[in-house]
């Protein structure tokens, strides 16, 4: 097995959050304590050559006590996501950084019904109460795991909540972007095998201005490493076959993520990320 040594990278953040006070908080936490409330909908499919393809969109809105922050509550909840710098590359596990000192207190709000219309279709997402076992994170949880053509790329997606006690209905609208297809991968003479020669993996997408906020990431597997590509608009970013074991799979993720803010919700975000499997041999 070929190994490399990561330095620990910056993060981007995940989410952004606001600052306010909040009656009626939980037990042993200072009613007057400063809290951030979050929303972070995200919408995620994956093709694999041997295992089909499959969607999956989800919605969390976070509620945290100081000290700890958003960041600490997405890691505590499963739903953070985090990046190294545009042009390198870092392991999972330095990317995941050091561990909350004290366990963050999250509160996942119940918003109401939540669905998804695209191409004036629906997709209501399924509320799940998450049993309080640690006295950590209560709350609810929305998530509906889907056909992958109800979820479709480059798509307006329009987001109704239908609101609860204290929060007012709402909506989101975000685009969607192209298909994770559209990133080549030279050497994948066949679609989803790729067999990788020299010292980069060289990969390419359609050019353009409305690709600009859009990221392209790589995962290799099994060795754990995430590499984000320096593409921009340009179009084009490697990632070095030092990551790459004897075989294994790249991961090959187009992101997108657009802040929203409404009322009742300052601040968060909704996140695509729209991602191919393609299994490599390294010679």
């Amino acid at each position: 097995m070929r190994f490399s040594v990561l330095a620990l990278l910056p993060v981007f953040p995940v989410a952004l959050g606001c600052a306010g006070t909040v009656s009626g908080a939980p037990d042993g936490v200072d009613a007057e304590a400063s809290t951030t409330t979050s929303a972070v909908v995200a919408v995620e499919r994956t093709a694999d050559s041997t295992e089909g393809s499959r969607a999956e969109a989800s919605a969390r809105f976070i509620r945290v006590v100081a000290p700890s922050s958003t960041d600490d509550a997405l890691r505590a909840i499963g739903a953070s996501l985090d990046l190294p710098a545009s042009g390198s590359c870092a392991s999972l596990t330095s990317l995941a950084g050091a561990t909350a000192t004290q366990a963050p207190v999250v509160e996942l709000l119940d918003v109401g019904g939540i669905t998804l219309q695209v191409d004036g279709v629906e997709t209501r997402l399924a509320a799940r109460q998450l049993p309080d076992v640690t006295d950590v994170v209560s709350g609810v949880v929305y998530a509906r795991a889907t056909d992958p053509s109800l979820l479709p790329t480059s798509a307006r997606y329009v987001i109704h909540v239908a609101g609860a006690q204290g929060l007012e209905p709402f909506e989101l609208t975000a685009t969607a972007p192209g298909d994770p297809g559209d990133v080549h991968v030279a050497g994948e003479d066949v679609p989803g095998t790729l067999v990788a020669t020299g010292t980069t993996v060289d990969l390419s997408w359609p050019a353009g201005v409305d690709l600009a906020e859009d990221v392209v990431y790589v995962d290799v597997r099994p060795n754990g490493v995430r590499c984000v590509l320096d593409g921009g608009t340009a179009g084009h970013g490697t990632v070095s076959t030092l990551f790459l074991d004897d075989a294994g799979t790249l991961v090959v993720h187009r992101l997108r993520r657009q802040a929203v803010s409404t009322h009742g919700i300052d601040s968060g975000e909704v996140r695509f990320d729209f991602a191919r499997t393609i299994a490599y041999v390294r010679r």
